[in-house]
């Protein structure tokens, strides 16, 4: 059965860039996402770093702009000299977070040229939980200095004459939590990241920095905004919605609504900053640095067949709501992004690239080209459900009589979901749409305001497969893969397939004045 559908763009009229950032990724010194896979230098597919030249090769595939590194809640027992100098001297330690051991053989110089393998822009998060603001002075220094000091000749004397420029710093992870080692109030937070701040910012005051946030904490969120409000340029929030929360991966509806409650809690987060800085206008921005369909589930994530059509199609909305809100969204890390519950599965002679990994390949290369987000609208059915809602860190409400009950809420969400932006120039658009239902498919007509497409000259991509519960295994290792189509895209009108993600780009022509 075919639909009926209608979106259309508002090619006339730009509202801001889409960072490239966000479809950035993360690493963790936990299991096997680094020791093992991207790095393994016993492999005999190792490079002279010790890096496996496939799982490089497929990071530079994906175009990943941004690395997060090394945790986590690795972090908040990180020292960062353990990683330092030669391998056979460096020191092996008692990992908390993971209750493992860490040879340190990877640290920040393998980093570093991990990121330049890669092209991405790195972003280190400093130990808050067991290390103090003087430690990552001087990690700054190590990365980012030129004078003649202890910690800017240390890498000097490692070979690196030249500063790394690490521009991005985060100050701690998750130190909201009680599975942190150091975690604490709000208000200890704020107070001890504000030392760590100045003392970084002195270091280097080009950094940025990156404040420990809360997805479920709106009073965490605006205390930090309102102590740090001079000194950092984002607040990060984190969420995995199946298996660590109030998601289920049987409730069909529910799990097609999770871009939404993203969308929700991007928009949360931004309220309080703006209410924590008394200021409409701030530039502080949110930071979706780990985040992910799926929890961490070292049992599950083994099977590569639970990595199906149905989770990117999750992934592709989740990317959605970070180009919808681009505006307030600059950095997102998908966590992580090797092994685990990773778009790529390290074998020991393969890469698997699970089957969400096509939306980063796809989306990250289209929206690199065309980055000026565009508004549109979309005109199509909508289903309805129960608001989905985490009680976990809500106060009780107050009752007022012996009858009174929470509001129940529903919320509606469209079958289509959809995105569009142009490039600078404004002679190229790129869309992206995503077709939620499982059993149908849809006719849209496009009208493009401000602007004449040149339909006949467009390509169209495609991520389907006839099974929603299709998977990439190391037998098939392309059912479900973006591909280049054709014919479902006549005069204005494009066919979406049933539980689908397409995307077109297309050149631009001016309309004519009169």
């Amino acid at each position: 059965m075919t639909k009926n559908a209608k979106l259309t763009i508002y090619a006339d009229h730009t509202r801001n860039k889409i960072s490239k950032h966000i479809f950035g990724h993360f690493m963790e010194h936990a299991a096997d996402v680094i020791y093992g896979s991207v790095y393994d230098p016993d492999s005999p597919m190792a490079d002279e770093d010790g890096f496996r030249k496939d799982v490089i090769q497929a990071l530079r595939d994906v175009h990943v702009p941004m690395l997060r590194y090394p945790g986590g809640n690795f972090v908040s027992n990180y020292h960062w000299e353990d990683g330092i100098g030669k391998k056979e001297q460096r020191p092996k330690k008692f990992d908390y977070a993971w209750v493992a051991e860490d040879d340190n053989r990877m640290g920040t110089v393998e980093f570093i040229k991990l990121c330049e393998k890669t092209g991405a822009e790195p972003y280190l998060c400093v130990n808050m939980g067991s290390g103090t603001a003087e430690e990552a002075m001087n990690w700054v220094e190590f990365c980012n200095g030129t004078g003649d000091t202890k910690y800017a000749n240390m890498r000097k004397s490692l070979g690196y004459e030249k500063p790394f420029h690490v521009k991005y710093w985060g100050l701690g992870n998750e130190l909201y939590g009680d599975w942190q080692f150091g975690s604490m109030n709000a208000q200890d937070y704020a107070k001890k990241a504000l030392n760590f701040a100045k003392a970084m910012k002195w270091a280097d005051p080009s950094i940025k920095l990156v404040a420990c946030g809360y997805d479920l904490g709106s009073d965490w969120n605006y205390e930090v905004a309102r102590v740090l409000k001079p000194l950092i340029d984002h607040v990060a929030i984190h969420h995995y919605s199946i298996g660590y929360g109030i998601f289920t991966d049987e409730d069909y509806n529910q799990c097609m609504y999770i871009p939404d409650y993203i969308t929700k809690l991007t928009e949360v987060a931004r309220a309080s900053i703006v209410s924590g800085t008394n200021d409409a206008l701030t530039n502080i921005k949110v930071a979706w640095d780990e985040w992910n369909t799926y929890a961490w589930d070292f049992e599950k994530d083994a099977d590569d067949t639970r990595f199906t059509l149905k989770n990117t199609i999750l992934t592709a909305g989740i990317l959605h709501s970070f180009i919808r809100s681009s505006d307030i969204v600059e950095i997102a890390s998908y966590s992580p992004f090797v092994n685990v519950c990773g778009a790529i599965s390290v074998k020991k002679d393969h890469v698997l690239r699970r089957a969400q990994y096509s939306v980063f390949e796809l989306l990250a290369k289209v929206f690199a080209a065309c980055d000026c987000y565009v508004e549109t609208r979309m005109e199509s059915e909508q289903f309805e459900l129960p608001e989905v809602i985490d009680y976990s860190n809500r106060m009780a409400e107050a009752k007022f009589a012996l009858d009174a009950k929470s509001e129940k809420r529903m919320v509606k969400t469209s079958y289509i979901d959809c995105v569009a932006a142009m490039n600078e120039d404004g002679t190229k658009m790129a869309v992206s749409l995503i077709n939620k239902n499982l059993d149908k498919d849809y006719e849209v007509e496009l009208f493009v305001l401000g602007s004449d497409a040149v339909w006949d000259q467009a390509l169209c991509y495609q991520i389907y497969h006839p099974d929603f519960n299709a998977s990439n295994t190391s037998k098939e290792p392309e059912n479900v893969v973006a591909k280049e189509v054709k014919d479902i895209l006549k005069a204005g009108k494009i066919h979406l397939d049933r539980h689908s993600i397409t995307v077109v780009t297309v050149g631009l022509e001016k309309k004519a004045n009169g």
